[in-house]
């Protein structure tokens, strides 16, 4: 009877250790929802992660997904002290999860900046994970006004936009972001929400992201991506550009991974979980159901 009261205990007490362990970072935090294979879902710039929460919504039934919190954005207080390099530091530490936490090959998406941190993860450990997507985002974010630029080029001005940043005022900070929001989602009330969670986001943190954002090219880290990579960018007829111009610039930018899987889903800016969510949860949907390669 003591060996049987003894193994109890001994079991009560290796759960609650277990789960005292759980993965702890001042770069991020992450919330499980659903059961299922893992997904990772990863917000965007000074995004929080109620974004994704339509999708959520739809694949929680069938997959276990990790919904990935940036320290700083949206509310959230910043890191102290904030790492000399915000993109590096947030690979690091969601490579850090997936061994710690043991996921099983998960499937990471990103949207905007969050795509350009899945490529980085991608690029770096691809055999941690079965698949990549990215949603609106090129590899290099300059080459969206640039397509000769590269990052040696952009590393000063962006600097010079991180310097200037952090000496604007608030009421100067809302009208450019404002004037950007404007082009993000056709919605005014989610128009409205960006707004709110770019003015909450710690501005240190919004302005270092942004300018690494600004700098960081991925392009030399696709070759080393070995599993699919999926990209879904936006078109809408009010854009500055032509949707054959547009095609080009990701069949370009992306050319140095061969297999890439491009689609285009119509009538959207760039967030297209609020604009367009039934083709793009038809899209990742298609991309989920796909067989995972050993």
């Amino acid at each position: 009877m003591k060996i049987y009261l003894f193994s109890a205990v001994l079991g009560i007490w290796l759960l609650l250790t277990t789960q005292g362990a759980a993965f702890q970072s001042d770069q991020l935090s992450i919330q499980v929802e659903g059961n299922g294979p893992d997904v990772m879902l990863i917000h965007g710039f000074a995004c929080s992660p109620e974004i994704w929460s339509g999708i959520v919504e739809k694949l929680q039934s069938r997959f276990r997904l990790h919904v990935v919190r940036m320290a700083g954005f949206a509310g959230t207080p910043a890191p102290e002290p904030i790492p000399s390099s915000c993109l590096d530091t947030l690979r690091d530490e969601l490579l850090r999860y997936i061994r710690e936490e043991k996921l099983n090959r998960p499937v990471l998406i990103g949207h905007s900046m969050g795509g350009l941190a899945v490529m980085m993860m991608a690029g770096k450990e691809a055999s941690l994970m079965s698949k990549v997507v990215v949603i609106d985002a090129l590899p290099f974010f300059s080459l969206n006004f640039n397509p000769q630029a590269n990052s040696e080029q952009i590393k000063p001005q962006a600097k010079a936009i991180q310097k200037y940043m952090s000496t604007m005022s608030d009421a100067l900070i809302k009208v450019q972001a404002s004037s950007v929001i404007g082009t993000f989602t056709k919605g005014q009330d989610k128009k409205d929400l960006l707004l709110k969670w770019s003015m909450d986001s710690d501005r240190k943190i919004y302005a270092q992201y942004l300018a690494e954002l600004i700098a960081y090219d991925t392009r030399p880290e696709l070759k080393a991506i070995t599993c699919p990579l999926t990209v879904i960018y936006a078109f809408d007829q009010t854009m500055p550009i032509s949707e054959a111009s547009l095609k080009e610039r990701y069949v370009s930018a992306y050319a140095g991974l061969k297999g890439t899987q491009l689609t285009q889903i119509n009538d959207s800016l760039h967030c297209i979980m609020w604009d367009q969510p039934e083709a793009l949860l038809k899209t990742l949907e298609d991309v989920l159901s796909q067989p995972i390669a050993n």
